[in-house]
């Protein structure tokens, strides 16, 4: 895939009423993606947590067109009490006895359903990570988190590209994280 058909553009560098707002702002709107929630944080919340310092959104451009997008954040992640003690070692690094890192959180990551088919999700993920890893560079850790619905279908596009189930976060999700 050629990545020089994409451009990805962070939210904090869209300044208020000018054109590049403009047309983003119009992008947002006609996103569709598959996940409705991840549609919505998009349309209704991506700007106020920009604006709050929250998280950073990135959206990637295919052209002019909106193509996709993720969201990162900096997390806590707690441990759940059936997590063992070798794995919470493992991702602090140091103790078995923590109950929580510091972590960087994926929490957002989407595609047009209409627009977005030219761009793989392994790309997405790619875009995303690298990212990551500079966020690491800089500040350190030693793991990245998202979470995601028990889909297998999900489940197994996330550890094809790196990523192990680490618990369940609540009812609904599964954490997993990838060591960077």
């Amino acid at each position: 895939m050629d990545k020089k058909l994409f451009q990805t553009i962070g939210l904090k560098d869209v300044e208020p009423n000018t054109e590049l707002e403009l047309h983003v702002k119009h992008s947002i709107k006609n996103f569709h993606c598959k996940d409705i929630d991840v549609e919505n944080f998009l349309r209704n919340k991506a700007f106020d947590f920009e604006r709050r310092n929250k998280s950073r959104t990135y959206l990637i451009f295919e052209d002019s067109s909106l193509v996709a997008y993720y969201t990162l954040s900096l997390h806590s992640l707690v441990f759940d009490k059936s997590t063992s003690k070798n794995v919470i070692k493992r991702v602090d690094g140091f103790s078995k006895s923590v109950q929580s890192v510091g972590i960087v959180l994926i929490g957002q990551l989407g595609k047009d359903f209409n627009l977005g088919k030219s761009l793989t999700g392994t790309y997405l993920l790619e875009e995303c990570l690298s990212i990551v890893l500079r966020v690491q560079n800089i500040t350190g850790g030693r793991y990245a988190l998202l979470e995601c619905t028990e889909e297998p279908k999900i489940v197994e596009f996330y550890k094809a590209n790196g990523f192990e189930v680490l618990q369940k976060s609540n009812d609904t999700y599964l954490q997993m994280i990838k060591k960077l």
